[in-house]
C-alpha cells in the first residue's frame, strides 16, 4: 500500500517534469502527506494537462455515502467497481518526491524512507472521481494505484505504488483519455534504480512534516546495505 508520501518540487518542476500546461496553485514543500488531505494531481482532459489539487480519497461517483479509498489493486482496479469508471476514463499522476512503508522490526512498526535514486523526480499512477452529495457538495478525489513490491521493497511491505518516470506518467495520461490498455505500464518498479532507509518513527506522527522526516537514522539494515550508491541519471528516466 501506500499510506503516506512526501511532495518537496517547485510547481514550475512539476510542470516542467510532466509537460503540464497549467496549474491552479502554487507548491509549498510537504513532507508528510496523510490520507485525508489534499494533493496536487496532474490530470488530462481534452489533451490539456493541468495540475489541481484532490482530497487523497477516492469516493466513487455513485456512492451513497463518503468512504473514501486511498489506493487501489492495480491487479483489479479494472473490474472492481469502486474503480472500473476511473481506470478507463479518469486517470490521473499524483507527482512525489518518496514515500514511506511501514517494517515490522523488534515488535515495533518501524518507518523507512523510499526513493528514487539520484534524487529523480517521480509521481505514482492515480485514479480520480469526481462526487457530489445529496446536499449538493461537490468533492474531488483521488486514490494511487498498488503493485506487488519489487525485490528490494519486499523486505519493508508486501505492496508498493506504482512508480512513474516522466515518459511512463505521460503514456499512463494520454492511454487514459484513448480508453488504452496500460496493464504494462502498472509493474513494480525496479529494485536496482530505488533506495530505502531508515527514518524516524516520529514520522508516524501526521503533525511531524519537516525536513526532519528524510533525516537517515544511523543503524543500518540489510535493506540499507544493498542499496547502491546512486549513479548517474540513467535512461530510465527518459
Amino acid at each position: 500500500m501506500c499510506g503516506r508520501f512526501a511532495q518537496v518540487e517547485t510547481v514550475e518542476k512539476v510542470m516542467q517534469t510532466f509537460e503540464v500546461q497549467q496549474a491552479e496553485m502554487q507548491l509549498e514543500p510537504r513532507y508528510n502527506i496523510c490520507p485525508a488531505q489534499d494533493i496536487p494531481v496532474i490530470v488530462q482532459q481534452n489533451g490539456l494537462r493541468s495540475l489541481e489539487m484532490r482530497s487523497w480519497g477516492l469516493i466513487p461517483f455513485w456512492a451513497k455515502e463518503p468512504k473514501p479509498l486511498i489506493n487501489a489493486r492495480a491487479e483489479s482496479a479494472a473490474d472492481k467497481p469502486s474503480f472500473r469508471q476511473a481506470f478507463r476514463k479518469r486517470r490521473c499522476l499524483i507527482p512525489a518526491s518518496c514515500y514511506y512503508e511501514w517494517a515490522v522490526e523488534e515488535d515495533q512498526k518501524q518507518p523507512y524512507f523510499i526513493r528514487l535514486q539520484n534524487e529523480i523526480p517521480m509521481a505514482f499512477a492515480g485514479l480520480w472521481e469526481e462526487w457530489r452529495s445529496a446536499e449538493g457538495e461537490l468533492r474531488r478525489t483521488c486514490a494511487i494505484l498498488t503493485v506487488a513490491a519489487n525485490s528490494m521493497l519486499q523486505e519493508i511491505h508486501h505492496r508498493m505504488p506504482v512508480i512513474m518516470t516522466p515518459k511512463s506518467g505521460v503514456q499512463w495520461l494520454a492511454l487514459g483519455e484513448a480508453g488504452k490498455s496500460a496493464e504494462r505500464l502498472l509493474q513494480p518498479f525496479p529494485a536496482d534504480k530505488m533506495e530505502a532507509w531508515r527514518v524516524s518513527r516520529q514520522v508516524s506522527l501526521p503533525a511531524f512534516d519537516s525536513p526532519e522526516c528524510f533525516k537517515k537514522l544511523e543503524k543500518h539494515t540489510a535493506v540499507e546495505k544493498r542499496n547502491k550508491p546512486p549513479e548517474a541519471q540513467s535512461s530510465f528516466f527518459d
